[in-house]
């Protein structure tokens, strides 16, 4: 197969991976903590923000583009489907609404472009099965394959391997190391998370007045964008909001997220039940008056 062609069809592939953006929540009522400054404050940043660039970095420092730059003409979408290509979708964990809705939608736009996919894999948060995953559709000769790293440093010779085959990577939100886009695999695609830390940052200061102790629930794995979102929310608090205080810090690893992250908010205002509001993977809260 030609260069081009392959180009073009990676492409493709990079089209597909659904942009998902985090969002919160508060509870009802403002207890009294309303601040007009800090909510004039944070509203100026939150309009800021949706008018300007994407705020990530790559994982090797490069800059984003938005989801709206890469389009097929009808003409590159036809060459595509003549090509009959073949794909997989490689995922971290399949166990969640967030998962199921990434394979729902690449599903979807694979039948679009006329790409079958030949296997859909589920390492449930183990780096050991991903990389016997990967044996495994490699043996299926996809042109592309669409994958989560579980781990960037245990997956990452799996991956090269793969690469290595001739076969194109897209990665979602995560990135092997040792490899470079363009190079060992064609983009990575993901929110703009460190954008959602910045404004998570912004909202919970709106709900609790900008003042108060908080605790925070982070993912405590070796992925590149939940770092990002937690780097983004920290360095806001510091910069705009000096009279937030992080007293709590817990990490939660998975696979049952929501359940863990519940525990980790349960414990913290067993701990500081003079809380203001809580801030994490799942969202954000604040306690009430």
């Amino acid at each position: 197969m030609k260069q081009s062609t392959l180009r073009l069809l990676a492409a493709a592939a990079a089209t597909l991976v659904l942009f998902t953006s985090a969002c919160s929540s508060s509870s009802a009522g403002d207890g009294g903590r309303t601040n007009s400054t800090i909510t004039a404050q944070a509203d100026a940043a939150l309009r800021k923000i949706a008018s300007g660039a994407v705020l990530s970095k790559g994982p090797n420092a490069e800059t984003a583009s938005p989801a709206s730059v890469v389009t097929l003409t009808a003409q590159e979408i036809a060459r595509v489907k003549a090509m009959h290509a073949t794909a997989a979708i490689v995922m971290h964990y399949g166990g969640n609404d967030w998962a199921v809705a990434q394979i729902a939608g690449l599903k979807n736009e694979f039948a679009q472009l006329g790409i079958k996919v030949l296997a859909v894999t589920d390492a449930n948060f183990d780096p050991g099965k991903q990389v016997s995953d990967l044996e495994t559709v490699m043996a299926l000769r996809p042109k592309v394959i669409v994958s989560i790293p579980t781990d960037p440093v245990a997956t990452a010779a799996q991956y090269q391997k793969v690469a290595d085959a001739g076969i194109k990577l897209v990665f979602m939100d995560n990135v092997p190391k040792g490899m470079t886009a363009g190079h060992g695999y064609v983009s990575v695609v993901s929110a703009d998370n460190y954008g959602n830390g910045v404004v998570s940052a912004h909202e919970l200061a709106k709900a609790v007045g900008g003042k108060g102790k908080i605790g925070v629930v982070f993912h405590n794995a070796d992925f590149f964008v939940t770092q990002q979102r937690y780097d983004g929310f920290r360095t806001t608090l510091k910069n705009d909001y000096p009279n937030l205080q992080i007293v709590e810090s817990t990490g939660i690893a998975g696979p049952d997220f929501a359940g863990d992250a519940q525990k980790a908010a349960d414990a913290m205002l067993t701990k500081h039940p003079d809380l203001t509001g809580i801030s994490g993977r799942y969202g954000m809260c604040r306690q009430k008056a």
